[in-house]
Parts: C-alpha cells; structure tokens; sequence
C-alpha cells in the first residue's frame, strides 16, 4: 500500500465516523448524509479496487479514470460550498432573531388599539426623521413603530425624544431592512390589534392623502387583503428619473418571471394590508430583496391585492441613497437564492 492509498483510507474512515456521529446528532438531513456516506465508499472503491473503475469512466467518455475522480471531487466541493453558505445564511438568521428579541423585550410593549399602525424604518435618517413623524401627528394618525436599525448618527436621540409619541424598537446591530421589517411584524402579532397596518418611508417620499385611495379599496372589497402603491398603474405626478424607472421596469419582469405575479411596481414599499396578513408573511431574505420575497409570498398563498396609483417625491436627499445597478442584480441573486435553495 502506497503513501497515497493510505492517506485515502485514514481520510475515509475519519469522514464515515463524521457522517455517521453528525448523523447521530441530527444536524443534517438524509441527503447530505447521503452525499456523505457516497463519497467515503467512492474512495474506499478507489483506494482498493483501482482497476475496477476503468469500465466506469469509459461510460463518461474520460480519457483517464482519475478524471472521473477530479470532475466528482469537484461536484462534491460545490456541494459542500453551498452547504456552508446554507450555514452562514442559518448562524445569521440567528443573530438576527437575537436581536430582535432583545429590542422587543426592551420596547415599551403597549397594548394600542386603533384603525391602522405606521411601520418606519430609520437608518441614520436624522435630517428628516422627525419631520416626517411630525407629518403623520400633524394628519391625526397617532399609532407610528419605528425600528432603528444601529443607526450611528443622532437617529437614536431624535427619537427617543419623541418617546410620549411613538413606540421606539432598537436593533443593537445594523441588520437592514428587511429585519427591520420583521421586527416590526412581530412586535404587532405580539402586542398590538388594529385594522390596517402601512409600511411607510423615513426619508418623506410618501404622500399621506394618498392613503384615502389605499382605505377605499380596503373599506369597500373585503377579500382584498394587501393593497400596494404603485408609480405605474396610471400616470401620477412621481417625479422618478429614468435609470430607475428602468430598474423598476426589469424588476417588475423578474418577479412575474419567478412568481407569476402580475404587478406594475413590485418593489413600492409604499403599502397597507390587513393585520390577519401578519400571520402568513414572513420575511426571511436579507438586505433588500424582501420586496420580492413579500411579492412572492403574496402568490403563494394566492391572496387578493389590488395597486393603486401614489406620488413618490424624489428629493436630492432620497436619491442619493439608491442603491446601484449592481446592488439590484445582487438582490436577484439572493432572491433566487432564497426561493430555490434554501
């Protein structure tokens, strides 16, 4: 037995006690034992029975049946690639979680009854932050959640001050978004019972009179659940710049590609549905693709929606936190990654 051959078998054996100790544990399911379990016979037959690999490769068309060998290690390390990042995606969803449960157990956890809650995110909005909850106060709407999410500018003293008018939940880490969201989600399935529930913006981009249009369709169709504002059902006075019109025109084609929605503007965060919906959402993709994975969610449990046309007012200030055409593929990517792999 050569230095190769033994190296082989003392790999093989360290891998079968892994699988089958791992197993034991119950940290992984029957495929990946499977995968496992696969490879340490793979090289077992190998490591013994070289010759009897020579009829196997001729049926791949290999020259050589060590070929064989490097083409399977090589699937087999894409394989194990996406199991760690499975992993990863699975160690930050728990922190995530954490820190949730942590800025809910430190919230106020009113008990407010009303006709509809505002959900705001804030991240490092300190210029507008204020002003803009002073213009939800200002239009007799009282109920207003905002998340902060780690901001590292004076957000967190802006709305502290404002503790008598709000409800303050703050994340101890910046997890974006999305987690923002949720947060919020969860905190109004534990604490809160109202009517109607809007995602609104920090930055004053949304239009409050456009809410009449939201309530109406909400008001008088009562299988409609979720209604969304949208830049393109009809012409509105959204003063939007035409890179991101074309932005928002692809990702309006993405998401009937992948869920087989029909929307002209799938990703306004502009919103309000109904509080049952808090029970069937639930938002797992991070950074900025929530938008389609609530779109998606939406067809799945094929529930009723309707848009309606809203102005968005784009500000120097607003615009200049976009996120790039590059951001955009990469919140494809997690997307799909998200819907098909996870």
């Amino acid at each position: 037995m050569n230095l190769l051959q033994i190296f082989l078998v003392l790999s093989g054996v360290i891998i079968l006690i892994l699988t089958v100790d791992i197993a034991k544990k119950q940290k992984f399911n029957a495929l990946h034992f499977f995968v496992f379990f696969t490879m340490w016979i793979w090289m077992l037959v190998f490591t013994f029975f070289p010759n009897a690999l020579n009829n196997f490769w001729r049926f791949f068309g290999l020259q050589r049946w060590a070929d064989l060998l490097v083409y399977s290690s090589i699937v087999f390390l894409i394989y194990f690639v996406l199991l760690l990042l499975s992993k990863h995606v699975e160690n930050k969803d728990s922190i995530t979680e954490l820190i949730r449960e942590i800025a809910i157990d430190n919230s106020s956890k009113k008990i407010i009854e009303g006709r509809e809650v505002f959900v705001i995110p804030c991240y490092n909005e300190w210029t507008v932050i204020e002003e803009t909850i002073n213009n939800i106060l200002r239009h007799w709407y009282k109920n207003i959640v905002v998340v902060n999410d780690w901001s590292k500018d004076k957000s967190r003293k802006i709305l502290e001050k404002m503790w008598d008018k709000i409800i303050l939940l703050n994340h101890l880490k910046n997890r974006w978004q999305w987690a923002s969201l949720e947060t919020w989600f969860e905190y109004l399935r534990r604490y809160w019972n109202m009517d109607y529930v809007i995602t609104f913006d920090a930055d004053w981009q949304h239009d409050l009179d456009d809410l009449k249009k939201f309530y109406k369709i909400l008001d008088n169709n009562k299988d409609i659940d979720i209604v969304f504002g949208s830049r393109f059902v009809k012409k509105t006075k959204s003063n939007i710049p035409f890179s991101r019109r074309v932005i928002l025109k692809l990702a309006i084609l993405f998401t009937f590609f992948l869920s087989q929605i029909k929307m002209t503007d799938a990703h306004n965060w502009y919103r309000v549905f109904r509080r049952k919906l808090l029970k069937k959402i639930k938002i797992t993709i991070d950074w900025m693709g929530h938008a389609s994975e609530i779109v998606d969610i939406i067809a799945q449990n094929k529930i009723k929606f309707m848009e309606v046309p809203v102005n968005i007012k784009y500000t120097e200030y607003s615009m200049a936190k976009w996120q790039s055409s590059g951001n955009a593929i990469n919140i494809a990517l997690r997307f799909i990654w998200n819907k098909f792999f996870r």
